[in-house]
């Protein structure tokens, strides 16, 4: 189930928050995954960086609910081909 739905030119798109550490980092980082509505295929999620990091897990899932629905378009739009793909 997504975690909140966006629309980017005329499709919908699934969001999930998600944390990461790097290697060698004591930080944990804020990811999206952004799946296109229906999509099913292996792979077919783009993944987006963002610069909320965090010692714990928590304070970057609460971080991102504060994230609005135009941040994550613009998100997307940095994973995305030129053609909006």
């Amino acid at each position: 189930m997504a975690w909140r739905t966006i629309t980017h030119h005329g499709r919908t798109w699934d969001v999930r928050p998600a944390t990461e550490r790097r290697t060698g980092l004591a930080d944990w980082q804020l990811v999206f995954g952004f799946r296109p509505v229906g999509d099913t295929a292996p792979g077919g999620t783009r993944w987006a960086l963002t610069d909320f990091t965090g010692h714990d897990k928590a304070s970057l899932y609460k971080r991102a609910e504060l994230v609005s629905d135009g941040d994550l378009v613009a998100l997307l739009e940095s994973v995305l081909p030129r053609d909006g793909g």
